[in-house]
This record gives C-alpha cells, sequence and structure tokens, in this order.
C-alpha cells in the first residue's frame, strides 16, 4: 500500500541569483510559560541563503530575518522607494540586536535594499549582514518590485495574535 504526502500550502516568494537566493514567506512566533503555548503571532521570515556548498567548517550558507508586519511595510516601502530612485542609494531597516546564553556578546543583524551602477549597468539587491558574513541577491526590476509588493500583502496577512484565555 502506497503512503500519499500531504502537501501544505503557504505563501512563499523566492528569489535566485547565480549563487544565492532569497525565501520570503509568512512565519510564526510561539511565545511560552512554564511549557505551555500562551500565545502566538505572524511574522515573516526571510532566509538568504548560498547556493554553493561550505568550503569551510564555519562557512555561513544561510541568515535568518524576522519581520515584525509593520517592518515588512518599512521594508516594502524602502523597495518601492529604491526602485524609483534616479541615482544609485541604500535603504536600511533597523538592525536587530540579540545576545546569546549569559555571555555579553551582542549579535547583529542587518538587511538593506540597493540600486547599484556599475560600468554603465543598473541594479538592484536585497542583503542580509550578520557580523562579517553577508548575503547579497541581485534581483531584476520586476522580482524587486515583487518582492516588495509581496512584502507589502505579507504585512497585513501576518497582522494577528492568538492568545490563550486566563480563566479565572
Amino acid at each position: 500500500m502506497s503512503k500519499t504526502n500531504e502537501l501544505l500550502r503557504y505563501s512563499c516568494y523566492e528569489i535566485f541569483s547565480q549563487s544565492t537566493g532569497v525565501e520570503i514567506r509568512a512565519a510564526v512566533k510561539t511565545n511560552e510559560e512554564h511549557g505551555h503555548v500562551i500565545e502566538q503571532c505572524g511574522r515573516i521570515h526571510l532566509r538568504f541563503f548560498k547556493m554553493s556548498p561550505k568550503t569551510k567548517p564555519d562557512d555561513v550558507t544561510q541568515i535568518r530575518f524576522i519581520c515584525e508586519p509593520d517592518e515588512a511595510f518599512s521594508l516594502s516601502l524602502m523597495i518601492s522607494q529604491v526602485a524609483l530612485s534616479t541615482v544609485p542609494c541604500k535603504e536600511k531597516l533597523n538592525p536587530h540586536k540579540f545576545s546569546v546564553g549569559d555571555q555579553c556578546d551582542e549579535t547583529v543583524t542587518t538587511l538593506s535594499v540597493e540600486k547599484w551602477e556599475r560600468s554603465g549597468k543598473v541594479g538592484y539587491a536585497l542583503t542580509v549582514g550578520r557580523g562579517k558574513d553577508f548575503i547579497s541577491v541581485p534581483a531584476p526590476l520586476a522580482k524587486f518590485l515583487f518582492a516588495g509588493e509581496f512584502l507589502r500583502t505579507l504585512s497585513t496577512e501576518q497582522c494577528w495574535v492568538e492568545r490563550s484565555e486566563k480563566k479565572r
């Protein structure tokens, strides 16, 4: 007897370049207390990745950036602004900072969109950076603008929260 796989549908948009890519999709943030989920809320997940294999064990092949709905909306506006610019420019979201464990080492992740010009050619890119690691995904104008529109749509779709009711 054959076993069928259950397919899961979710909103997702991917941009690929020769050596890198970015996946944009809906995500959920879960808050727990004492091992019980007390709240879930919508987020937007951007996963930047390199398509080449690791050459060293500590090579970074992907960096994730999780946006709150209003951040994703801001990012969509930045993409539109950069795309309409008549000169090369770069816009950045506010950096995300976090510390792991008891150590005071703070990790900073940045996300930017840019319009560049080199040797008479114009291009667009989404770039994520964490520490010394960066992944830049160049995109043609139509895909760049579509990513902005997709982020705008996801930003409103993911503006929700589910909370458990407190029993009295």
